[in-house]
């Protein structure tokens, strides 16, 4: 039985809450290709294998740029993360689908990826941060567009940067947007 009180449960409850938060911080740093904060999520010596890609954390932001930056659009969505703890180490199981948009040739090609992120975390100097990742497809899919959807009044997600006009820097710092 699980301990439901004491200050052992709150630190576990902390740490779970912090490592949710770095899934989240992944997929919001992919999504708006926010390169430098790469850094503030995975230790120096993390390593990542992507099965076609293995490598250390600077071989790491070539391939992910490469890949990311490749695409007019991206969206990373995590369902909730299972997250084991081990004292000051965790496994991070958070299942995902992935949907990048390249516009070439309009009206664009839709790259689906419905895939698990294993990710190891440690926590150092009472930081924790992610210092293994390994990506698991389960199924891929590549539709073309019928139609191209930049017609009308909507905010559409071309040209995500830390630089956007709706990136999230102004709710960090208390800028206005």
């Amino acid at each position: 039985m699980a301990d439901t009180g004491g200050p052992a449960a709150l630190d576990a409850l902390l740490d779970r809450a912090r490592l949710a938060e770095l899934v989240a911080d992944y997929a919001h740093l992919l999504d708006w290709v926010d390169w430098d904060g790469l850094d503030a999520l995975f230790w120096p010596d993390a390593h990542f294998d992507f099965g076609m890609f293995k490598g250390d954390l600077g071989a790491y932001r070539e391939f992910v740029v490469a890949l990311e930056e490749g695409y007019a659009r991206r969206l990373h969505m995590f369902g909730l993360p299972a997250i084991r703890l081990a004292g000051d180490r965790a496994r991070v199981d958070a299942g995902s689908v992935i949907v990048c948009r390249s516009d070439a040739p309009a009206p664009g090609i839709d790259d689906i990826f419905w895939g698990r992120y294993l990710l190891d975390a440690e926590r150092r100097g009472g930081e924790w941060r992610l210092s293994g990742l390994v990506y698991v497809l389960n199924l891929f899919d590549r539709a073309r567009r019928a139609a191209d959807d930049r017609d009308g009044p909507m905010n559409f997600g071309d040209g995500l940067s830390p630089r956007h006009p709706f990136a999230l820097r102004g709710a960090m710092t208390g800028e206005p947007r």
